[in-house]
């Protein structure tokens, strides 16, 4: 096989025209990342064609209480009230590189080439061994988390509710005090999961009543500043909101450490604006370095793995003697078989790191202060 007599074992890792020199952009990563999203075209609409409020079973149980949890465990938490409107992306970005990771745990490759005796090579690999598909994958996450960022604060505007949910403090469905929703297990199951916490009743008639915000009066400069210009309680049309989103979301997307209080002198204006343009540069450079930390997590991750992997095989065939191979081969075989279920736990951890991450990205910039 290829990986075994190959010289070079990254030879296995890196990527390779699928099309030999004809399309040298199209690479068998880019074809594995095809086959992914083609899995997932299939597999989803068929488990999932028809609302069932039947008990699921067999592969239907499996994905529904993988998405269950998602929704519940890592998505909610952070998101709240929005959590069913980011669910979809968020779920698909989940299931993308986890197909992904996992396909290149499978040695396709190898098999391919086996049973063509050499003429078909490089038929797999992982596609988040890719740059170009890690890369693609955080570019796509930062637009998505700023735009929608953007697009809260034009909705708050176009809605007359901007600078009035400061702070989200929950609520029970029936009005108790508020609570932290992260530990509210009972009521979220109940939410999602009315016959598994049948003492909520309350959660099943109002769901979202648990996450409606109390009234908040904003900081005194910025309700000044709403006065002033006339947005306070005032609905403005989308053509306006959307030209004042922008600045009013970089307005908010860094602290105001001197920003004046009530009866304070305004010329700490004069402090807090050069250090709050200052932080600015630092949040934006940060906001440029989290995507980037997504993409070569990723990346290192799953490319590291499949590298250990060639390097002990090629220990093997290193060895000049038979015997001595298969002195050294039967442990290295055992080594390899513990990495490569070690490299199928990474695959899902890696795709839950990623899909964790930019939850909690996505609830930075949706929440109505940054």
């Amino acid at each position: 096989m290829n990986l075994i007599l190959a010289v070079d074992p990254m030879e296995h890792v890196l990527s390779h025209p699928f099309f030999g020199d004809h399309l040298t952009w199209f690479t068998n990563q880019s074809f594995m990342a095809l086959v992914a999203g083609g899995l997932m075209l299939i597999i989803f609409p068929a488990l999932f064609a028809t609302p069932d409020s039947s008990a699921p079973t067999g592969a239907r149980n499996f994905f529904e209480s993988i998405l269950e949890f998602l929704r519940l465990e890592v998505f909610r938490p952070a998101l709240k009230e929005h959590t069913d409107k980011f669910v979809p992306f968020l779920w698909t970005v989940f299931f993308f590189i986890g197909f992904c990771n996992i396909l290149g745990c499978i040695p396709f490759s190898d098999f391919f080439e086996l049973i063509s005796g050499g003429r078909i090579q490089h038929l797999g690999g992982a596609a988040t061994g890719s740059i170009n598909t890690t890369a693609t994958l955080a570019i796509i996450a930062f637009f998505f988390i700023h735009f929608h960022g953007i697009d809260a604060v034009a909705h708050a505007l176009m809605n007359g509710t901007y600078g009035q949910h400061g702070h989200h403090q929950e609520h029970d469905a029936n009005g108790t005090p508020p609570h932290e929703a992260a530990h509210d297990l009972d009521h979220m199951r109940g939410e999602a999961l009315p016959a598994d916490i049948p003492q909520d009743p309350d959660a099943l008639i109002h769901p979202t009543d648990h996450y409606h915000d109390d009234e908040y009066h904003g900081h005194p400069a910025e309700k000044v500043f709403l006065k002033q210009y006339d947005l306070e309680h005032k609905k403005l049309t989308p053509a306006m909101a959307i030209l004042l989103a922008v600045p009013l979301y970089l307005w908010n997307f860094a602290p105001h450490p001197f920003r004046p209080g009530p009866g304070e002198s305004s010329a700490k204006w004069f402090i807090d604006v050069p250090f709050f343009l200052f932080l600015l540069v630092l949040e934006l450079i940060g906001a440029v370095i989290k995507p980037f930390a997504l993409c070569m997590r990723l990346f290192a991750n799953m490319v590291a793995g499949h590298a250990v992997l060639a390097v002990l095989i090629s220990l093997i065939v290193a060895v000049p003697w038979g015997l001595t191979q298969i002195a050294i081969g039967v442990p290295l075989g055992l080594l390899n078989l513990a990495i490569q279920f070690l490299e199928l736990f990474v695959a899902v951890l890696q795709a839950y790191i990623f899909t964790f991450l930019t939850t909690l990205f996505i609830a930075s910039a949706v929440a109505p202060e940054h």
